[in-house]
């Protein structure tokens, strides 16, 4: 790709990027509805082990429109929304399941006035808890991962409401802030967890004058350069997940230096960036992607489109097997 850095027209659209996006614990009561959650992009999508379904929260269906607080999970091969009272409607947010507490953890995100969060929220298989109402870390578009032999979670980066962080932090039961070598400051990258080998891999993301193609990897309490910043294609607005099954980090999604959104399916195998894929879902940004580690398939849902000029919310739903992607019929 070109290394060069973007044109001036590209580096005020990234500089407005992160002002543009829009910003009692009840037992929870499951309704069926043929329809899903509706389109949308920037929401929690992870599947919850314990309990065997995937978890939609939040994320904004309308283009600059205003954030939700609405809680969907997938089970038995239905959607079903969840009367429960929770966090505040927002998107962008990090997420990871804790093995240890067997429940997800949820921190920060995007509110409806573009106010950054810093509150932490666990979600225990049928409720919101809130475990944290004012952290030290305070971020959306970061990321997040359960680190299992540590029994703790590792976050990076992100946007803190005054600019692109790039620091890293260790939870226990509180926010540590490490004082080591990270990563350059980034938001909107993608960071997963290797099980069989214990350490995490970073990739790409977006800052105030530019995007990376880099990766790095979390091993050993420090982290690694594996390449260089523009040694990949840049991407920013992408998913990734570690498919159990296949032993592999896959990839979707996301959108270039260029802004152009993307529908590559690839791999990160020997420190290198493979296509595998591009045959299933439309180029986007900003959707859910998990792995459900019962089933061994992984699940896309909605994202952000380029549509006749407009850019819009999806709805579509997919599921990959390892090989090839199949779109899941909506009446469900």
């Amino acid at each position: 790709m070109n290394k060069s850095y973007p044109n001036i027209i590209f580096i005020l659209i990234l500089s407005c990027v992160f002002f543009l996006l829009p910003g009692s614990d009840l037992k929870g009561q499951e309704a069926e509805t043929p329809i899903g959650p509706g389109a949308r992009w920037g929401h929690v999508f992870i599947y919850v082990p314990g309990h065997n379904h995937i978890l939609l929260f939040g994320g904004t269906n309308k283009k600059g429109g205003e954030f939700l607080s609405d809680t969907w999970i997938w089970k038995q091969n239905k959607w079903k929304k969840i009367a429960v009272s929770g966090p505040s409607a927002r998107g962008f947010c990090a997420v990871t399941f804790h093995k240890g507490r067997n429940s997800i953890i949820l921190h920060g995100g995007r509110g409806n006035n573009r106010e950054t969060y810093s509150d932490l929220w666990e979600w225990n298989g049928s409720g919101w808890y809130q475990l944290d109402k004012n952290s030290d870390y305070k971020a959306d578009h970061h990321q997040m991962v359960y680190l299992k032999e540590q029994n703790t979670i590792l976050a990076f980066g992100g946007w803190n409401g005054e600019g692109v962080t790039g620091n890293t932090w260790l939870w226990t039961n509180k926010w540590h802030k490490l004082n080591i070598p990270s990563p350059p400051k980034r938001a909107s990258f993608s960071m997963v967890y290797h099980e069989k080998t214990n350490d995490v891999v970073l990739f790409g993301g977006l800052w105030i004058n530019g995007q990376y193609a880099d990766l790095w990897r979390w091993s050993n309490h420090k982290w690694q350069a594996l390449s260089g910043p523009y040694d990949h294609s840049s991407l920013d607005h992408h998913a990734m997940i570690y498919d159990k099954n296949l032993d592999q980090i896959i990839g979707f999604g996301g959108k270039n230096y260029r802004y152009d959104f993307q529908n590559k399916t690839f791999k990160i195998a020997h420190d290198k960036i493979h296509v595998i894929n591009n045959d299933g879902p439309s180029a986007r940004h900003s959707f859910g992607f998990t792995f459900n580690t019962k089933e061994n398939y992984g699940y896309l849902y909605g994202g952000k489109a380029f549509v006749n000029g407009q850019q819009l919310p999806l709805s579509d739903f997919w599921r990959w097997d390892g090989q090839n992607w199949n779109n899941i019929p909506l009446d469900r």
